[in-house]
């Protein structure tokens, strides 16, 4: 019998509760899931647990979402790995948007969620979904 690859997604947010709950729920999707309370934590993370997806909060501490994502980018073995930002802000930062694959706006709904992740979730683990190429990937 064939083995399903669960897809495995990192949660960088600071905000405990909302981080927990977005685990829980995608835990019972069959998504593995890892948290860190950070951006630094998160690249710690990635350098023993590759992940298909990264979820990260704009606002954090330490190193927030967009620092994450510039670091992400500019490494070799993330590069390829999607961002979807979260934030509470009214627009995303127009000079850092190109490092994310999509942005969620604040409160979110369980379906905005599992939208925005099937569509940047890449079909197989180490590729980058590419929006609007025919099949998606690259």
């Amino acid at each position: 019998m064939p083995t399903t690859i669960r897809r495995s997604i990192l949660i960088v947010d600071d905000e405990f509760g909302l981080a927990e709950m977005l685990r829980e729920m995608l835990r019972e999707l069959d998504y593995d899931v890892a948290l860190a309370i950070n951006g630094r934590l998160g690249l710690e993370l990635l350098v023993e647990r590759p992940v298909d997806l990264v979820l990260t909060d704009m606002m954090m501490p330490v190193m927030d979402g967009v620092e994450l994502a510039t670091a992400l980018r500019a490494s070799e073995a993330h590069r390829h790995i999607p961002i979807v930002m979260m934030t509470s802000l009214p627009t995303a930062p127009p000079r850092e948007s190109h490092l994310f694959d999509a942005v969620l706006r604040k409160p979110f709904t369980p379906e905005q969620l599992l939208k925005t992740l099937q569509a940047c979730m890449p079909a197989a683990p180490g590729q980058r979904r590419i929006p609007g190429s025919p099949d998606g990937d690259k």
